[in-house]
């Protein structure tokens, strides 16, 4: 006769969301590495620049993995490894690629729950590491056993990206546009006298969707930025209000669409800039096919 066990149904363990393990300031040494020999490259050889002696060791695998996390690597080619347009950025800018701090803020954003959390956390005040490791169990999904993993590789690289100070025990996070002197860091500096006017003849066919001039008064509640070839998708949310968890399940769809997207946009002059209300914007059409 078999013994029954009590006690109920047997526990499963819980999968804990997925974070880059490599904080970015190494994510992007690696990328400046291998970048000195090109945007394109077999994974034996991607291996090699890293140090790694083969591709299957858990090391180069976890490292890779943490690379697309960050955007610093394409996603969807199982045999080659080709640097994304955050990265050749950095190569380019090597060896002063530690001062590229709109790329690297780019790059820490690229990291949608890490992105996340940022967004959810207040801001210009000291926070305890254990409150920190507190919140991102009971919102986020970490499992127990990776929460302090995921705390030392958020902390390590919000201050890489000039977003966060800490000491060891606490750690204080700044608004980004404090920190960026008070305008997107994505966009730059606005010289209005510069600015090049629309190539009107160049893209007949295309769908402009160009911000009328505003400034924003809400804080940036939440930012997912999708590099395109010659610029990106953004996708923001302004608000005083934090976001409910519900808001963070739409953030793959969101994903999706940008995705598609891309895939339109390639190899087409457009530019893009999803808008804070519908009426910040004017869209013009043109015999779009």
């Amino acid at each position: 006769m078999t013994e029954q066990r009590s006690g109920g149904p047997p526990q499963s363990r819980r999968r804990s969301v997925g974070f880059p393990l490599i904080a970015l300031q190494d994510a992007v040494d690696a990328v400046v590495t291998a970048g000195q020999n090109g945007p394109d490259h077999t994974q034996d050889a991607f291996a090699t620049y890293l140090g790694h002696k083969t591709t299957n060791s858990g090391a180069f695998r976890a490292k890779l993995a943490s690379l697309r996390d960050w955007g610093l690597i394409e996603r969807g080619d199982r045999d080659r490894v080709k640097l994304s347009s955050l990265a050749q950025e950095l190569v380019l800018a090597a060896p002063d690629h530690y001062q590229s701090k709109d790329t690297l803020l780019a790059a820490f954003e690229s990291c949608r729950v890490f992105g996340m959390v940022y967004n959810d956390s207040a801001k210009n005040v000291a926070m305890d590491v254990s409150r920190l490791r507190t919140q991102i169990l009971m919102r986020y999904g970490v499992a127990s056993d990776q929460a302090d993993k995921f705390v030392d590789s958020f902390i390590r690289s919000a201050v890489f990206a000039g977003v966060a100070e800490a000491d060891g025990s606490t750690v204080t996070l700044f608004n980004r546009d404090t920190v960026f002197g008070g305008g997107d860091p994505a966009q730059g500096d606005y010289d209005e006298a510069n600015t090049p006017e629309p190539l009107e003849s160049a893209a007949p066919n295309v769908m402009r969707v160009m911000p009328v001039a505003a400034e924003p008064t809400h804080p940036v509640a939440l930012r997912q930025n999708w590099p395109i070839e010659g610029g990106e998708i953004e996708f923001v949310i302004r608000t005083p209000e934090a976001l409910p968890p519900s808001i963070y399940s739409l953030v793959a769809e969101m994903a999706e669409v940008a995705e598609k997207m891309k895939a339109k946009l390639t190899g087409s002059l457009v530019e893009i800039t999803t808008p804070n209300s519908a009426a910040d914007y004017q869209a013009t059409e043109r015999d779009v096919d």
